[in-house]
């Protein structure tokens, strides 16, 4: 009698434990019983999704639901927490399906939002087939240039290296690199042979900076106030020779500021903001900044972030900027050189329509190196 008795209240507590769990995020999700834990920006996901009564929008109400659905599931962050403690301290796992923690806690970002698979990139498991693919790939760009000719306007890709590139020394010896020529060293070789595109490669700048200078950020996919700068006198040495009215700045002409930083988005990504912090560099110029910022003074449905910047010296070009994350920090630099310089973080997506708004002297798409892993179609020039 005493063991059915206590089979019994066993088999209820189990139960009860089971029942629980199931509604505990259905609980939170109505009233936020768990603090958020991983320190992440609001995206646009966090907004439930319009719906309206018609094929197209209700086939893209199921799409964006399943990733809104994702993104807000009860006691997400609190999950996320648990299972890299767990991996992290007990089980000594060091790959997470988005990030790799390094040596000395160096973090690297494996897997970006969009498939790309950074860490693919930096072992140079597909390189590019041969000539043949890399015009393939180059195409869309080729495009651009050429619509961007027929307007009397310069072209140029500006390429931001990955912390994988930068930094290897804190990944582990098992993800050594495959092969030694990775795909931006065939398109540097291919774009040379036919000069199709102005290409610069801000990387060899940034590791010639490294030898002085922390220039990533530790715990986030970024590079910091120092690499962003290095980034920026490359491109701005090659705009230079575009336009000699461009007059690249020098190190010497910024002061350093530097402050505390919570881990940054890797350590998020883990739900681990927490526990890493590091030192975050700035530089300010010595000099009386003339770019003034502005908001963008139309809508581009196409920019994550649109931002205007403005000299008021006509004397100097005027530019446009497609790009992505990385070229934020480098707006601390690059406005002081143009009259006009509207920056639009579009990622792949190039709406060229704002051309004939702008009428700028010079155009710059700026991506990030492992994006070269992407098909072609990761480009996409848009005319209306």
């Amino acid at each position: 009698m005493k063991g059915r008795t206590s089979a019994f209240i066993t088999g209820m507590a189990v139960s009860v434990i089971f029942v629980a769990s199931l509604w505990l995020p259905t609980v939170d999700n109505c009233f936020n019983i768990a603090p958020s834990l991983t320190g992440n920006e609001k995206s646009r996901l966090s907004m439930l999704p319009e719906l309206r009564l018609d094929p197209k929008s209700i086939a893209d109400f199921y799409y964006k639901f399943e990733k809104y659905f994702i993104v807000k599931f009860g006691l997400r962050d609190a999950l996320i927490r648990w299972n890299s403690l767990l991996k992290l301290k007990l089980l000594k796992i060091n790959e997470f399906p988005k990030v790799l923690v390094g040596q000395d806690d160096w973090l690297y970002l494996i897997q970006d939002d969009e498939g790309n698979n950074a860490l693919d990139y930096y072992r140079v498991t597909r390189p590019f087939a041969g000539d043949r693919e890399i015009a393939e790939w180059v195409r869309p760009l080729v495009e651009v240039k050429n619509y961007c000719d027929k307007k009397g306007i310069r072209f140029v890709v500006a390429i931001a290296p990955m912390k994988t590139r930068i930094y290897p020394e804190y990944i582990p010896r098992y993800l050594e690199p495959l092969r030694k020529k990775t795909r931006l060293d065939q398109l540097k070789e291919y774009l040379d042979r036919r000069g199709v595109i102005d290409c610069v490669d801000m990387g060899e700048a940034v590791l010639e900076g490294k030898k002085d200078y922390i220039v990533f950020l530790k715990y986030d996919v970024h590079w910091n106030g120092y690499g962003a700068f290095f980034g920026y006198r490359m491109l701005a040495e090659k705009l230079a020779r575009l336009c000699p009215r461009i007059v690249p700045k020098a190190i010497g002409e910024y002061v350093t500021e530097s402050g505390e930083l919570p881990g940054g988005d890797l350590a998020s990504m883990l739900g681990l903001k927490d526990m890493f912090s590091e030192m975050v560099y700035l530089l300010k110029p010595k000099f009386n900044a003339r770019a003034q910022r502005h908001p963008v003074p139309y809508p581009v449905a196409s920019s994550r972030l649109s931002e205007l910047y403005e000299t008021g010296v006509p004397a100097l070009p005027r530019a446009v900027v497609y790009h992505d994350s990385f070229f934020n920090l480098m707006k601390l630099y690059l406005p002081e050189h143009f009259s006009r310089i509207a920056c639009f973080q579009s990622y792949n997506r190039i709406d060229l329509s704002i051309l004939d708004i702008e009428r700028p002297d010079i155009v710059i798409y700026e991506m990030a190196e492992s994006f070269i892993q992407k098909s072609p179609a990761y480009v996409t020039p848009m005319y209306k």
